[in-house]
């Protein structure tokens, strides 16, 4: 009888040592866990202007080459009552990877000694000159991806007006701007923004 006690607690052990593997195995199976990172890569939005980067809010007043070409009456290169111009906006988006709009606004800064400076037009891409006839409406477009449209030429026209009825300037004041220190100076703000989907 003592070897059959002892055979049964062995039995008993053996039972109870497989229950506890197997209770192990199952708990584990409730326990386990995988780990790991969805990665997508982020689309690349780095538009240039005039060959400038504007990721950080860049200042592209050294760019803008305002360009008088001159008449028969006013030196080229230089501005008086009545002389137009222009300057361009070279835009490079062939490193943007969404959809976006730019609005252009233009103004004329405070501290010009010419205020009676304005814009009377512009043309994209060398293309037809588009009028302005209210210079506070901004230039804008929307670039969709895909378009494989990659750069713009947007070429702003700007004039002296000297008309009596439309400036601002008496002629006294257009003399006076001669003297002053401060040169003719216009605005330029762009803005880019990424168009996105709303459904």
């Amino acid at each position: 009888m003592d070897n059959k006690k002892k055979f049964l607690l062995l039995l008993v052990f053996i039972l109870i040592c497989v229950l506890i593997y197997a209770i192990i195995q199952i708990y584990a199976k409730y326990i386990s866990s995988a780990q790991g990172s969805a990665s997508a890569n982020v689309a690349s939005w780095d538009i240039k202007v005039n060959n400038l980067s504007i990721k950080n809010n860049t200042d592209i007043s050294n760019t803008l080459a305002p360009v008088f070409p001159g008449t028969e009456h006013i030196a080229s290169g230089i501005i008086a009552p009545t002389a137009e111009g222009y300057f361009d906006l070279n835009f490079d988006f062939s490193n943007t990877d969404v959809s976006f709009m730019y609005n252009i606004s233009l103004s004329i800064d405070p501290d010009s000694s010419v205020q009676d400076l304005v814009v009377t037009g512009y043309s994209i891409d060398d293309g037809e000159v588009i009028s302005i006839v209210d210079d506070t409406q901004p230039i804008s477009d929307t670039i969709l991806y895909g378009s494989n449209v990659n750069t713009r030429k947007i070429r702003v026209y700007i004039k002296w007006d000297d008309d009596p009825t439309t400036s601002t300037m008496s002629n006294a004041d257009d003399t006076l701007s001669t003297k002053s220190d401060n040169p003719a100076l216009y605005k330029v703000n762009i803005s880019f923004t990424q168009i996105t989907d709303t459904n």
